[in-house]
């Protein structure tokens, strides 16, 4: 008796825990099962090999840390950085680690993508990629376009300033998605405004390039201070989990802070649910061409 009991109870346990995952499932995720399945022909069109490079790629650069965030529409923009060839101009260390098999997988994912993304046409969202740390690196910033111009709407003296004339929010926009544009490395290389665009807050964003101790993305060194008032990797920021953790500073004490916690929070529910127990590849290409 006692035997069926213990089974009784655990299928019920089993049971509500189902129905549990069934309703946040139901309740976060964007992203449907005809869609998956839209992605899943599109993709029969590479080879296996080609297929598992692209996988690979996009697990690394887009699928996790702060992509998922702007594909779902709840933060401006992310950027990241990959190693897409061997030139002279780059620095020893750089060129060792383009050697192991992880950087030379991401190479191939990334020519992949190249070979493939007009299969994967974006409309909510926009890619771009271009060369700033060296010739053999680029960066690759993921924008969704409504957010991005609306945070820049929001914060366009910053830009303004940064740019020296009296632009709109619109031309900024314009700016940061063309490379060829004289004034694009001029946004995309000053922490204040990058940080503005990352979704880290206008304060936040302020305090990193002071920490930083100049303007510039390209300056490696920090200038601490004795008492250093910025959190980095802190218990306090928004981000859950380690792997969403971003190399960034914030005052955990400003209504600013606690209110990019809330909007993340909410942001990652949506993300863990939208990518629970499915093909990364799959759900990070749907939520790409999403309307």
């Amino acid at each position: 008796m006692r035997l069926r009991i213990a089974v009784a109870t655990c299928g019920l346990l089993c049971i509500s825990g189902l129905i549990f995952l069934m309703c946040e499932r139901n309740r976060y995720n964007v992203v449907s099962y005809s869609e998956l399945l839209t992605i899943r022909e599109k993709l029969k069109a590479l080879t296996p090999q080609e297929k598992q490079d692209l996988a690979f790629f996009i697990d690394e650069v887009i699928s996790f840390d702060y992509y998922p965030y702007t594909l779902v529409g709840y933060k401006p923009m992310s950027i990241s950085n990959v190693i897409v060839e061997d030139t002279e101009d780059l620095l020893t260390f750089w060129r060792e680690a383009f050697k192991r098999p992880r950087n030379q997988a991401l190479r191939r994912g990334y020519l992949t993508w190249k070979k493939y993304q007009s299969l994967f046409p974006r409309k909510k969202h926009l890619l771009v990629d271009y060369s700033f740390l060296g010739k053999g690196r680029i960066e690759i910033a993921l924008l969704c376009p409504k957010l991005c111009k609306a945070t820049i709407q929001e914060h366009l003296n910053d830009f303004r300033e940064i740019l020296g004339k009296p632009c709109t929010s619109e031309e900024v926009f314009w700016i940061l998605t063309h490379p060829e544009h004289n004034d694009f490395y001029t946004i995309i290389n000053h922490t204040r405004l990058v940080g503005i665009l990352l979704g880290f807050g206008r304060n936040n964003a302020s305090l990193y390039e002071q920490y930083r101790g100049g303007t510039s993305r390209s300056v490696t060194g920090h200038q601490l201070q004795e008492q250093d008032p910025l959190h980095m990797f802190s218990n306090e920021w928004p981000w859950p989990g380690a792997k969403l953790s971003p190399n960034f500073a914030c005052d955990p004490a400003t209504e600013e802070t606690q209110q990019l916690k809330k909007h993340y929070k909410k942001a990652s529910k949506i993300v863990h649910w939208t990518y629970f127990l499915r093909n990364n590849l799959e759900v990070t290409l749907a939520l790409l061409v999403q309307d």
